[in-house]
């Protein structure tokens, strides 16, 4: 059988490439239309719009008042005084004690041995309480004494070699210092002997003996004392400054005369 084979004419070819064409373009217009009506739904559904269908654009956030930068203190100056501003005085308590003074060597030749009678007692850097404490000493500690002032005696702590005031009352010295009275020797009693403590410590007892007796007081050198009798080693004697009648060991008295020997006291 015979195929029939189909010519196109320069025509045909024309409106056949017209066609196609057109066919392209309504196939694009579909698609444009379909995209369009995809984009309006979803501005439509958008939170963000408005009637308008247009986006508001954002306002701006209000600018805040700049805060103050802290104010910088300025550094004092120094200034100067001017002249004839009176000068602020340093109150008495600022005011630093003078040294302790030290005795001159008139002082060291003509000073006196001397003895403190009680315990607690204070060294202080000047003859007065309001002065420092420089130390705090025993009965029975040696001293030599310089001058009296006041009521204080200048001293030196002997075991120290410390300087300073001792209130006079707790010290008993063996002579007297330069420009002290001498005690008036007391009026001789009737049957009693003057005599002198010639010890630097002279124990004052109620019975004749050493032996489970504790003194009751004490003398130092340069006490006078009235001398009754003499019983073995000792004398029964009145001690002048303070009345006191007691035993003493006879070798520590030096006694005017000679002492006549008596019978103990009961």
């Amino acid at each position: 059988m015979r195929r029939r084979s189909v010519r196109i004419t320069p025509l045909g070819y024309i409106v056949l490439s017209i066609i196609i064409l057109v066919m392209l373009v309504g196939i694009y217009f579909i698609v444009w239309s379909m995209r369009n009506s995809d984009n309006t739904s979803a501005a439509e559904n958008s939170p963000i719009s408005t009637a308008s269908g247009l986006t508001p654009t954002p306002s701006l956030a209000p600018v805040s008042a700049q805060t103050p930068a802290p104010a910088v203190t300025a550094a004092p100056q120094a200034t100067n005084t001017p002249a004839g501003t009176p000068t602020i005085t340093p109150k008495q308590d600022d005011t630093p004690e003078p040294a302790v003074k030290t005795p001159s060597p008139a002082q060291v030749q003509s000073a006196v041995d001397g003895t403190l009678n009680a315990s607690g007692v204070v060294l202080r850097g000047g003859p007065s309480k309001s002065y420092t404490i420089l130390g705090k000493y025993s009965s029975g500690t040696q001293l030599k004494v310089y001058e009296a002032e006041g009521d204080f005696f200048f001293v030196q702590v002997v075991k120290e070699n410390k300087y300073g005031y001792i209130f006079s009352e707790y010290v008993d010295k063996a002579g007297l210092l330069p420009g002290e009275n001498a005690t008036p020797t007391p009026k001789a009693i009737a049957g009693t002997i003057p005599g002198t403590v010639s010890a630097s410590k002279l124990a004052l007892r109620s019975v004749p003996s050493t032996e489970d007796n504790t003194p009751i007081g004490e003398a130092v050198k340069g006490d006078s004392v009235l001398i009754y009798f003499k019983t073995g080693d000792f004398y029964y004697i009145q001690v002048a400054d303070t009345g006191v009648k007691c035993y003493a060991a006879a070798k520590y008295i030096t006694a005017s005369t000679a002492v006549p020997t008596g019978t103990p006291v009961p």
